[in-house]
């Protein structure tokens, strides 16, 4: 089942559609593994991103001649069924990018297996430089020419105005909370590593952020989280770290049923208590009433 509105672009619109078979490198203990998928719809926008500069993303540069990388302000995995996708599926991914404003676009993934809906992750990226070599917390907003041919999605306009909406919910949530902890769980401390969680760019890469988030709910929760599935997850960037810097990570808000287990959860640099990122995720016990590693030794035997 394809999402409808997908296909309701005008010529001017990158498009992209593939198909992959799926085995161990696209699975998690789950499923359809989320960091691949982020990964991959991120390379995604990417290359519509350099399909319509006709370059590569390495020679883009802005007005003063600086490398610039496009960055995600915000990603977000809905209607997700991660759980429905098992080795040897083959998943097929279609993906458009629109124009938001000059500095920032927007792309739309559907992923589907076995012509039902998988996921949808949309994305909003923003070009950035870095005022400082080296200093990931330096990088600023800027602007490339050269690609005013992509044509604007309605979609990208609704988007952008929700990622914009939330941190002042936050904030408006934030002032209420204070008052009234909600929850006992301490803020963990992680040090981000170099080999594992930044990219060729030296940035923290993008895929990685919710990582740090599983890895605090492995902490907070105990081992009852491995029998969850992720079905939404927003991810909103307000900034990045430095190799050998820590982060913390703190729970905000907190809900838990029987089945299912919603939380809001902040990346806070250590050094200056900067939140570089806000995450709301929403997860829910896998379909199967087996564990993944016990339907893998069914379908062996």
């Amino acid at each position: 089942m394809q999402d409808s509105t997908l296909f309701a672009v005008s010529p001017n619109h990158q498009q992209l559609s593939e198909r992959y078979r799926i085995g161990m490198p696209q699975l998690s203990l789950n499923g359809l593994s989320e960091k691949w998928l982020l990964a991959e719809c991120g390379d995604r926008h990417w290359r519509l991103i350099e399909q319509a500069a006709g370059v590569v993303i390495s020679q883009l540069r802005d007005a003063r001649l600086r490398r610039v990388y496009p960055a995600f302000r915000s990603i977000r995995l809905r209607q997700a069924m991660l759980d429905s996708v098992i080795e040897n599926d083959l998943v097929e991914i279609c993906s458009t990018l629109g124009r938001v404003s000059r500095t920032q676009f927007y792309s739309k993934h559907v992923i589907s297996v076995n012509d039902g809906l998988c996921a949808v992750v949309d994305m909003l990226s923003v070009f950035i430089a870095r005022e400082k070599t080296g200093i990931n917390s330096s990088a600023i907003r800027s602007q490339v020419s050269g690609i005013d041919n992509i044509g604007e999605l309605a979609e990208g306009f609704q988007f952008a105005e929700r990622v914009r909406a939330i941190p002042e919910l936050r904030q408006e949530s934030d002032a209420q909370r204070w008052s009234r902890p909600t929850h006992s769980y301490a803020s963990i401390p992680v040090c981000p590593c170099p080999s594992i969680h930044f990219n060729g760019a030296g940035f923290m890469y993008f895929a990685s952020f919710h990582e740090l988030i599983d890895q605090a709910e492995w902490s907070w929760f105990g081992p009852e989280v491995s029998n969850y599935v992720t079905t939404e997850r927003h991810i909103i960037f307000h900034g990045n770290v430095d190799i050998g810097n820590s982060v913390i990570i703190s729970l905000c808000d907190f809900e838990r049923t029987e089945r299912q287990q919603h939380h809001h959860t902040q990346i806070i640099r250590r050094d200056d208590q900067k939140v570089i990122a806000d995450v709301i995720t929403r997860r829910r016990a896998r379909s199967s009433s087996k564990a993944y590693i016990e339907n893998l030794f069914d379908l062996a035997a």
